[in-house]
Parts: structure tokens; C-alpha cells; sequence
């Protein structure tokens, strides 16, 4: 597509902050007017005694899992406190190549899904079925994750056999925007289309825009899975484009398209 396809067009970013800054570039390089509106803030918490603990033993765990870019900037930050090399042995594992290189700065191997990101695409790598095959002894994974988050990896290892503890970083809030400067950009940026990356993404988007801007569900929403397209059209969503992936290009290549 040519350099300037999507010139003059008004897309909203949702994903938290400082997670959309490549892709927002990417964007505005085609020519969009492109608004960063996190849809979700995340709020660091204490980490627990308990947490601690399964930190200090981190090398009798045979997979570690970093579930999102905010989980491995977080916890790399707890590992460095308590590790002045981190050991070689659990292997770790990212949801995708964003997170992915968080770890990869630290000189951590890391094997992650690199076409589709999503848990669903993490649990069938080659690299944790050959570890699960290894029967010599019971497997422990440990998981670093927000707050309430899915439970798909976690159950889908248990029902393998594994042993799984979380280590639980942080917590996801509604982001504190007022109804006045919701409105103002509802009229001012009024957007051609909606990247949301995440089922609470479109939940609290929904809580801060149902009374200030009801035509909303009239704005097409791009998602980065089938999950997602469900729940965006159960909120009410008429119009709703499935991307090929989460990954910034795969979100830049689903866009252009729509407005080719």
C-alpha cells in the first residue's frame, strides 16, 4: 500500500501506556491521526512473602512464564534484586515477541509463539511439549501475571500434571479520565476506527463512553482475535474487523485494508 493510505483517518489506540508508541508511529507514518487512549491503567502492588519465596527458588522450576510486557518489566525488576545471574535451567517463555525482547535485554533465552500471540498459540510450542514428555519428575511452572488475569495457561499446565504457582505483580484499573475531556475528543478526534487489544480494554472503554458517546458501538473495532470479536459484538460492537495478529505490522496491514 502506498506510503500515505491512510491519510486524514482518525484511529484510537486503547492498549495501556507505553505499549502502543511503535505501533502509534507506524500509524501516523501512513498518514493517520492517531489518539493514545489507554483503556486500561496498571497499578504495581506489593509482592507477597510467599511470592518471594517462589522467587528464591526459581531454578527448581522446569518453566517460567512472563505473561505480559508489564509482568516481565516487573518482574525482571525482582529477579535482578535477587539474582545477580539468573539461572539457566527453568526455561521461559513469553506470550510474544514484544515481551520477548523485555526478557531477551536481561540475556534470558526466551521461546515464544512469533506468528499468533495469545496463550492459546504459547501452549502448543514444541518447547514446552518436550518438557512436559520428560516423565522423570513431577513439572513445577511458575507464572508472573497481574492481578486476575486468565486462567487458561494455568488450568490447561495443571491438567498435564504440572505444579503451577503465580507470581502477581500488579493490577489493572479503570483509567481516570473525566467526562469532559471524553466528550471533547468524542467530537474533536472523533475516531474511524478502534484498536483494542484486550477483553478489559473493551470493557472499560464502554464504562467511560456508554453515557458520553452512545454511537460508539457504531465505530468499527479492530481485534486481534476470535475471542475478543465475541466480546466486542456481545457489547454491542456492529461492526467488527478480525486482525491477523496483535503484533504491530499485523495491526498496520488489518487497518490498511479496511480503508483500502
Amino acid at each position: 500500500m502506498s506510503e500515505q493510505s491512510l491519510k486524514n483517518i482518525s484511529l484510537w489506540i486503547t492498549r495501556p501506556h507505553r505499549q502502543a508508541d511503535q505501533l502509534s508511529n507506524m500509524l501516523r507514518k501512513k498518514g493517520a491521526k492517531v489518539l493514545h487512549l489507554p483503556m486500561i491503567q496498571i497499578e504495581k502492588i506489593a509482592v507477597s512473602k510467599k511470592a518471594r519465596a517462589s522467587i528464591k527458588k526459581l531454578k527448581n522450576y522446569d518453566l517460567v512464564f512472563f505473561i505480559s510486557t508489564n509482568a516481565a518489566n516487573l518482574g525482571m525488576e525482582l529477579l535482578e534484586v535477587e539474582f545477580s545471574k539468573l539461572p539457566d535451567k527453568p526455561a521461559y517463555f513469553a506470550p510474544g515477541p514484544t515481551t520477548a525482547r523485555v526478557l531477551e535485554s536481561y540475556g534470558l533465552k526466551v521461546f515464544y509463539p512469533d506468528k499468533v500471540m495469545s496463550t492459546e498459540a504459547l501452549l502448543i510450542l514444541p518447547e514446552i511439549r518436550r518438557i512436559l514428555e520428560n516423565k522423570e519428575k513431577k513439572k513445577q511452572a511458575l507464572i508472573f501475571r497481574g492481578q486476575g488475569g486468565r486462567e487458561l495457561l494455568a488450568n490447561t499446565l495443571r491438567a498435564k500434571g504440572v505444579e503451577v504457582e503465580y507470581i502477581e505483580l500488579y493490577k489493572r484499573v479503570l483509567p481516570s479520565l473525566s467526562e469532559a475531556y471524553l466528550k471533547e475528543i468524542s467530537t474533536a478526534k472523533k475516531p474511524d476506527g478502534i484498536i483494542f487489544s484486550s477483553a478489559e480494554a473493551i470493557q472499560n472503554f464502554i464504562v467511560l463512553f456508554e453515557k458520553v458517546y452512545p454511537d460508539y458501538k457504531k465505530i468499527p473495532a479492530f481485534l486481534s482475535s476470535e475471542r475478543l470479536m465475541g466480546i466486542a459484538r456481545d457489547a454491542g460492537f456492529a461492526n467488527t474487523i478480525l486482525l491477523k495478529a496483535a503484533n504491530d505490522q499485523s495491526v498496520v496491514d488489518g487497518v490498511e485494508k479496511a480503508h483500502g
